[in-house]
């Protein structure tokens, strides 16, 4: 995964990370925490090597994903239009925008949750309708990638001191958690919690999302290796995140309290258990993740619509900030309408009803593109990342299985 530009040192590299810390910003949402906190509770440290295998997916598809925009200079549906046709790019981009809105109330919920955990006064349903108006404000401020990448910096960074400064008071059992990057399934349902896990932590419509930062950045191929380094870099933070939860819950949980089925519930036991500085370094880290997922996710779902249309899909086009207002407004008014449930029901199956068609298909578009020799030329896949890639997708294909089988299983016809 080399580039040009190899006179630039390694410090200079790291200066130019950013686009990657974005979509870390959002996959570490209110489902990567909960999950990881409900495998940690659940199996210590036996499921470690999950968001282990995850982020090497995540890295290999961003990678894909950015290379496709750095040498093509087009975005992913761009691309698509210029190989596959105009209606494959439109049904991407629907496919894209529908199965993020979806999975917005739960961003908008967790934000009201966090919020009342950390701050109280208001009703978790309040805090959500006054966060995502400060989201909708900042949304129009100009030049705003810019913004968005500064605040994705200092949200990861916060998220980084309330994590692990929580896993420094809480400890850990070295022998265990390196036992755990074996992989193993202690039991039927540890497979279903896996594959769970994974899909929070290997998000194909965030990686897709890469080709966009392309072109916000105004990169070309002399930033091969600046996108190299800011993959992976910015989703090793996301791994390391995501580990680093699950070795808390582990540590507090496993074996010397009853499971906890959230990230509500694991700050509640840390204070009793721990004291209540690790109490509040979780819940700072929990609101910060939760606040950029509740407008990154908006963000991606209307980049990706209006780029499958082939529309102005710049972070300062008006369709974009619009389209980004309704998701999140939309996200919203399922929560108020749900009564402020943590994670609607009917809302989250739609969202996995959805995927069964988007993930598949995405994952496909970047993986095809990014191979062609026709399209990529010299920089086209070599064959250990089409290798990676290949078993990505397999994992994809598993993540689906899984979510169709919760679907099923909603209406009583469930697989497993």
């Amino acid at each position: 995964m080399s580039g040009s530009a190899p006179d630039r040192s390694v410090i200079d590299r790291l200066r130019a990370v950013g686009p990657a810390l974005v979509l870390a910003a959002v996959v570490i949402g209110p489902g990567s925490i909960a999950l990881s906190t409900i495998a940690g509770s659940l199996y210590g440290y036996q499921l470690l090597w999950v968001p282990v295998a995850a982020t090497v997916f995540m890295i290999t598809y961003t990678w894909m994903a950015a290379r496709i925009g750095l040498v093509t200079g087009r975005t992913i549906f761009g691309a698509t239009r210029e190989k596959y046709g105009t209606t494959l790019a439109k049904a991407g981009g629907v496919l894209a925008f529908l199965t993020i809105l979806s999975f917005q109330a739960g961003n908008n919920a967790a934000m009201g949750l966090a919020s009342d955990a950390l701050f109280g006064t208001l009703s978790p349903q309040n805090w959500a309708i006054l966060f995502t108006l400060v989201a909708i404000g900042f949304l129009w401020l100009p030049e705003l990638y810019n913004k968005v990448e500064f605040l994705v910096k200092v949200v990861v960074a916060v998220m980084l001191v309330g994590f692990v400064g929580t896993l420094v008071l809480v400890g850990v059992d070295v022998g265990a958690a390196a036992g755990g990057l074996v992989p193993t399934f202690p039991d039927g349902d540890a497979i279903l919690l896996a594959l769970g896990l994974a899909a929070t932590n290997f998000s194909i419509a965030a990686a897709v999302y890469q080709t966009n930062l392309m072109t916000e950045k105004n990169w070309g191929p002399d930033k091969l290796a600046d996108e190299g380094m800011d993959t992976l870099v910015g989703i090793g933070l996301l791994g390391l995140i995501v580990m680093v939860i699950m070795l808390t819950s582990a540590g507090v949980i496993y074996g010397q309290t009853d499971p906890v089925f959230s990230a509500a519930g694991m700050a509640e036991q840390l204070e009793p258990l721990v004291g209540s500085a690790a109490f509040y370094l979780f819940t700072i880290g929990f609101f910060f993740a939760t606040l950029s997922s509740l407008f990154v996710n908006a963000l991606i779902g209307a980049t990706l619509l209006i780029d499958g249309f082939d529309g102005d899909s710049q972070m300062d086009s008006r369709q974009v900030k619009y389209w980004t207002m309704a998701a999140m407004v939309l996200g919203l008014v399922a929560v108020i309408a749900s009564g402020g449930s943590d994670s609607p029901v009917e809302l989250l199956r739609l969202a996995q009803a959805i995927a069964v068609v988007a993930f598949p298909l995405l994952a496909f578009l970047v993986l095809d593109i990014a191979r062609d020799k026709a399209m990529m030329g010299e920089y086209a896949n070599p064959t250990i990342v089409n290798l990676l890639g290949g078993l990505g997708y397999v994992t994809v294909i598993a993540i689906i299985f899984n979510y169709l089988n919760e679907v099923l299983a909603y209406f009583g016809y469930g697989i497993l």
